[in-house]
């Protein structure tokens, strides 16, 4: 093997590609049977690849079509799986979250308007909140229930739109913390 990076390195400085200094450096350690230094390990292959990539390649190493169109398929499967997984799904599900997060929102705001004295809920078109229909829905045992535990319905919507912002927000961090995974490499160090 250090011959034959010997003789990559001397085919280098033949050809004058990369830098001629450097490289004669590199030859000198290997033909003393130093071992070089990781950037120069890195350099040197860089040039070997960029410049002798098609030389380098022995018979051997080459593959038949056959297995080169198999690792296609497979990749190509694997890219469709990540699209389907990743793309889709999610994006329905986060739409979906964010309207009824909107929609929460708009009656919890109506409901601090309200409480404010800002604005009478009585007058409002009860179009515009739908939530607040829901008592004619509801069947009035479970209301009385629920008018026990001191919830009522714009309180019940206030409670959901609170925890979904705080849903949110942990949505937010999870992501932000899988993007900063995705783009830690410790070999890049």
């Amino acid at each position: 093997m250090a011959d034959e990076l010997i003789e990559y390195v001397i085919h280098l400085i033949d050809a004058k590609k990369g830098d001629v200094g450097r490289l004669n450096y590199i030859l000198s350690a290997l033909q003393d049977g130093k071992t070089l230094y990781n950037s120069d390990k890195k350099y040197l292959d860089s040039l070997i690849t960029t410049h002798l990539g098609s030389s380098r390649k022995k018979a051997g190493d080459q593959k038949s079509v056959e297995e080169l169109k198999t690792e296609l398929a497979r990749v190509k499967e694997r890219l469709e799986k990540f699209e389907k997984r990743g793309y889709r799904k999610p994006v329905g599900r986060k739409a979906g979250f964010f309207f009824v997060t909107f929609f929460f929102g708009w009656h919890a705001v109506i409901t601090a308007l309200a409480s404010k004295s800002i604005i009478d809920i009585k007058d409002l078109n009860p179009y515009l909140l739908p939530i607040y229909l829901l008592d004619k829905i509801i069947p009035s045992a479970y209301l009385n229930y629920v008018y026990q535990l001191h919830l009522s319905i714009p309180k019940i919507v206030v409670l959901a739109w609170g925890a979904m912002l705080l849903a949110w927000i942990i949505l937010g961090f999870v992501y932000l913390v899988k993007f900063i995974r995705s783009r830690y490499n410790p070999e890049k160090r």
